[in-house]
């Protein structure tokens, strides 16, 4: 006999699987069980009259099972033939079982999988016990829709995210560009002061000579602001140099260089700085270099800059300033006329030749006052030094201010001493001067100062075997270091020290090398 393990209802050894529930049936405990396979063809060769055929396997079944003994499938009521009579279930049946097969838990494939009883069954369909149930394929059905739905449309808004991509591209945003009158020091170069006494230099430190070009900003932007009502495209970088007195004082300025060749804005310019008053200090004169942006907008600052960097790296030592000027020297006092009417002409009427007067003598009577011709005033002092200067190409940069009594200053800036000494001379071969004050600097003494500062940073820095050359503003670097680090921070001290370029850089790396 066999049972089922689900119910526990007996069956003959004939039957495998349970009416009630289609699992499969065991043998019963203490029973002989023999393995009989029951075929479709077993049951067709024996017959029985009024058989139920299985819809799927074509298995015979008795009136009254609902279930195939063969391949576990529901019977259906109509699949017996009319008029047969169903006898009632056994008696060992109970529709009330708690594990009686019900359409809600009756799985007869998966149950058959579960036990392993149907593997060698050559009846078995692998694609019935794989078909999903319709809640599953609905399931699927709405998963695989959303799915279709959703990636339709990603790439829908893809496409169109591209399409806008080409139709709008993207724009940089820039930062504002300030359109106002813009008046600055240039950021790219250092405001230098300079002085044939390196002690004098040294006590206007950069610091200060900045503080006085901020507070005296607004003066000079006025008068940018004047000039671009003339012209407001006029665009300007300059470097403007005075020339201070120890008291403080601007004694003359001048445009060394600038990018935009404008005269007019140049005079202004430094007539505007030279009422500028500096802290007194030291005791002789120095030059102090201001390079200066004039620019209509922020968005020109940094080309005129560059320009204006370019340019006056590119200056020779001998080069004359774009621009120059000097306080007015009171005029010599013409000669006295003879009559009240005899005034002192103009020297724009004055440089033009007298008519030539008719060779009649003319009548003289006894009350008469002899008429004494007008004559054009004598140069002055300073315009015959200056014009001398001009005139030797070594010390064409030299400018020269006449007091009284006949004493000359001199100022500018000439290439060595010998030039300084060939300046006096010319100043003390001209008539009228008794005495020569030589405040000119020479480009040497500027680039000694240069090249003794480098070499002081080298030193602090601990680079003892690096030397330096200066010539204009050009560095040349050489000795031995360490590491490559130590090269490269030679050249970084020696841009940072002075106003310098590094043009050559002969350091030699030597990892053996121990410099103390």
């Amino acid at each position: 006999m066999k049972s089922c393990p689900r119910c526990g209802i007996t069956y003959p050894d004939a039957e495998r699987f349970c009416e009630s529930d289609g699992t499969a049936l065991v043998a019963a405990a203490g029973a002989e069980s023999r393995a009989t396979a029951v075929t479709p063809e077993d049951v067709q060769a024996s017959p029985s009259s009024g058989s139920i055929v299985c819809p799927e396997c074509n298995g015979k079944a008795e009136p009254g099972e609902t279930i195939c003994n063969f391949c576990g499938t529901p019977l259906q009521p109509d699949a017996a033939p009319a008029g047969t009579f169903q006898p009632p279930p056994p008696q060992s049946y109970s529709a009330t079982s708690p594990t009686a097969a019900t359409p809600e838990n009756f799985v007869p494939s998966n149950t058959r999988i579960n036990t392993g009883e149907i593997n060698d069954d050559p009846s078995y369909d692998e694609e019935l016990a794989e078909e999903p149930s319709l809640g599953q394929r609905l399931g699927r059905l709405i998963g695989y829709s959303l799915a279709a739905i959703i990636a339709i449309a990603a790439g829908a808004w893809f496409a169109l995210h591209l399409s806008n991509g080409r139709e709008h591209p993207p724009v940089a945003v820039a930062s504002p560009v300030v359109s106002a009158p813009i008046v600055a020091l240039a950021r790219n170069m250092q405001v230098t002061v300079k002085g044939t006494d390196l002690a004098a230099a040294l006590t206007r430190d950069t610091a200060s000579v900045r503080v006085v070009f901020d507070n005296n900003r607004d003066a000079v932007l006025d008068t940018y602001k004047q000039a671009l009502e003339r012209d407001n495209t006029l665009r300007d970088g300059m470097v403007v140099r005075l020339h201070v007195l120890p008291d403080g004082s601007v004694s003359g300025g001048s445009v060394v260089v600038s990018t935009a060749s404008n005269p007019s804005l140049d005079a202004e310019v430094v007539k505007a700085m030279s009422d500028w008053k500096f802290a007194p200090a030291g005791t002789a004169p120095v030059d102090i270099d201001y390079p200066m942006v004039f620019a209509t907008s922020s968005g020109d600052v940094a080309g005129l800059e560059t320009d204006l960097n370019a340019k006056f790296a590119s200056l020779t030592p001998d080069e004359t300033p774009e621009y120059a000027s000097a306080p007015s020297v009171a005029p010599t006092p013409p000669i006295a006329a003879a009559t009240p009417e005899a005034a002192p002409t103009p020297p724009a009427i004055a440089a033009l030749p007298p008519p030539e007067a008719p060779a009649v003598k003319p009548r003289r009577h006894h009350n008469a006052i002899p008429r004494v011709e007008r004559m054009p005033p004598p140069p002055s002092v300073s315009d015959q030094v200056n014009e001398a200067l001009a005139g030797n190409k070594r010390t064409r940069r030299a400018r020269a201010y006449a007091s009284a009594g006949g004493m000359v200053t001199l100022t500018g800036k000439v290439f060595d001493d010998d030039a300084k000494i060939t300046a006096e001379r010319i100043a003390r071969n001209v008539s009228g001067v008794t005495s020569v004050i030589d405040n000119l600097t020479t480009d040497t003494s500027v680039w000694a100062q240069n090249e003794a500062l480098i070499n002081q940073q080298l030193q602090a820095a601990g680079l003892a075997n690096v030397t330096v050359k200066v010539i204009g503003d050009s560095a040349y670097l050489d000795g031995t270091v360490k590491n490559k680090l130590d090269r490269d921070r030679a050249a970084t001290i020696a841009v940072t020290a002075a106003p310098v370029t590094v043009r050559t850089n002969l350091i030699r790396v030597d990892p053996g090398f121990f410099g103390f």
